[in-house]
């Protein structure tokens, strides 16, 4: 009976057992190799890799599969998930892997994929690939002239920073904020301090001291009770957990509460709205949380869809859906107002 090996993101487990192991990710190299050396052109694959100890047998068994394959390795070492998917398509390469097993302990680990476009691989290729990877001549679908190289890229750290500091407006500044973060001993320990220091907030630090054993131990998104008591101890503005990959975060206010991500869906909306970035899509029925159902589909020009839901909305997305500019459909529960909409752009000092 064939294995299935990805599941619902990527290929997860307990390293060195049955569900990973380097042959696992021997056989993920030299399968999704195979499949991405199509073409004329000189193939090449990304991989990173947060703070876990699995790390280093992972990278290696996955290196070697590729080179087997004929493919050239770009090996960035620890470094978020968001900046696999965003060197993968910088540097043109055919596909970008992360090793993860994102706000888990550090004994699982796992591995995700990434297209030539910076995006999750479809579930289409992802079948494709297990399926070469149950083959029983797996092993022998190299072709001994086309063998790979493998190079670090040195700079991929100062890359990223450089690209996530440019989502920012460069006219505005975080001076006068003191912000905590909680790196999860994990992949953002280095890049996120560096950017919120370079914008200019006040940055206490904790979660970046990673051992290899440690990531999400007591700390990070999903632990954040030492984040909660940092930003009270130290009068912080407030505070930013990571999980171990780097690709998610929790935010703790002023006064130590965790703010709903419901809450945070709904200002980064109507940002996007007073700014003249969401495209209007078809509506559905319009209603506000009087019991009667209602949806909201929004799309910003930026790219990136948004799903805001919400069943008790503030005085301003109130009005935007009364005018029709926005419909909500009710999802969790939120604060009734978007303080924090009115303080960011309070912390955000202009030059």
């Amino acid at each position: 009976m064939a294995k299935s090996f990805f599941g619902t993101d990527g290929i997860r487990g307990t390293v060195n057992t049955e569900s990973l192991n380097s042959e696992i990710a021997l056989k993920l190299g030299l399968a999704a190799g195979k499949i991405f050396t199509r073409g004329d052109h000189k193939h090449r694959v990304l991989i990173g890799k947060d703070t876990r100890i699995s790390g280093y047998m992972l990278e290696s068994a996955l290196e070697s599969g590729f080179t087997s394959s004929g493919m050239d390795v770009f090996l960035t070492g620890p470094i978020p998930t968001p900046a696999v998917a965003y060197l993968t398509q910088a540097l043109r390469a055919d596909l970008g892997v992360m090793i993860t097993a994102s706000h888990n302990t550090y004994e699982d680990n796992g591995f995700k994929l990434f297209g030539p476009d910076g995006l999750k691989l479809t579930d289409e290729k992802q079948l494709e690939i297990n399926e070469l990877m149950n083959r029983s001549d797996i092993m022998s679908l190299q072709d001994k002239n086309q063998i790979g190289a493998a190079r670090r890229v040195d700079d991929a750290l100062s890359r990223y920073i450089e690209f996530a500091k440019a989502t920012f407006p460069n006219t505005m500044r975080l001076d006068h904020l003191k912000i905590v973060i909680d790196c999860a001993n994990g992949a953002a320990y280095k890049v996120a301090p560096m950017i919120f220091w370079e914008l200019g907030a006040d940055i206490i630090v904790i979660g970046d001291q990673p051992n290899g054993r440690n990531i999400n131990q007591d700390c990070g998104s999903t632990k954040t009770q030492s984040l909660k008591e940092e930003v009270k101890s130290n009068n912080a503005d407030l505070g930013i957990a990571f999980d171990g990959d780097g690709d998610r975060l929790v935010i703790i206010d002023e006064k130590g509460d965790e703010v709903n991500g419901d809450h945070l869906l709904g200002m980064i909306a109507l940002s996007l709205k007073n700014k003249n970035l969401l495209l209007k899509e078809e509506k559905h029925q319009i209603s506000i949380p009087r019991g009667e159902r209602s949806n909201i589909v929004i799309e910003p020009k930026l790219s990136h869809q948004w799903y805001v839901k919400t069943q008790e909305m503030a005085k301003r997305a109130n009005e935007a859906v009364n005018k029709g500019e926005v419909v909500f459909h009710p999802g969790n529960w939120i604060k009734t107002y978007f303080n924090w909409m009115d303080n960011i752009e309070d912390w955000c000092i202009s030059r």
